[in-house]
C-alpha cells in the first residue's frame, strides 16, 4: 500500500482541497474526504494561493483541462475586492547596521565612564 495526492475541483472546476488517497491492490480510495455531488478528482499539483496583496498566486483557482493548469478565475473586481480585504502586513523595522550599532556602543561606554567618574568623584567627596 503506498499513497498519492489529488485536487478535489467541483462542477465549475473550482479547487476545493487536497486529497490524499490510499493505493490499494482494489484501486485508489479517498482518505478523510467525502466527495459532494459534482465534485472530481484531478492528478496534479495544488495551485499556489495568495496570501496577501502583492504576492503570487492565484485567489480562486479553476482547472483549465485543455491546458492541464490552474488558472485565475476570479474577475479584476473580485481581485481588487479581495486585496482590499487582505492588505500586505507592515514591513518591519530594518535590522541596524554594524556601523550603527558600534556607534550605539562606542556612546554607551563613554556614557558609562562619564557615570563612573562622577561616582568616583561623589565618593571623594563623601568619604572625605
Amino acid at each position: 500500500m503506498g499513497y498519492k495526492h489529488k485536487c478535489v475541483i467541483d462542477a465549475q472546476n473550482r479547487y476545493k482541497t487536497l486529497v490524499r488517497m490510499l493505493l490499494t491492490e482494489k484501486g485508489e480510495q479517498i482518505q478523510n474526504y467525502e466527495m459532494l455531488e459534482g465534485e472530481s478528482l484531478v492528478d496534479t499539483i495544488p495551485p499556489v494561493m495568495r496570501p496577501y496583496a502583492g504576492m503570487a498566486g492565484f485567489i480562486s483557482p479553476r482547472w483549465d483541462a485543455g491546458t492541464s493548469a490552474w488558472v485565475e478565475a476570479a474577475t479584476e473586481e473580485e481581485i481588487t475586492a479581495w486585496e482590499a480585504e487582505h492588505p500586505a502586513p507592515k514591513k518591519p523595522e530594518p535590522a541596524p547596521t554594524v556601523e550603527e550599532l558600534q556607534a550605539k556602543i562606542a556612546a554607551l561606554t563613554t556614557s558609562n565612564q562619564m557615570l563612573e567618574d562622577c561616582l568616583v568623584e561623589m565618593a571623594g567627596v563623601i568619604y572625605a
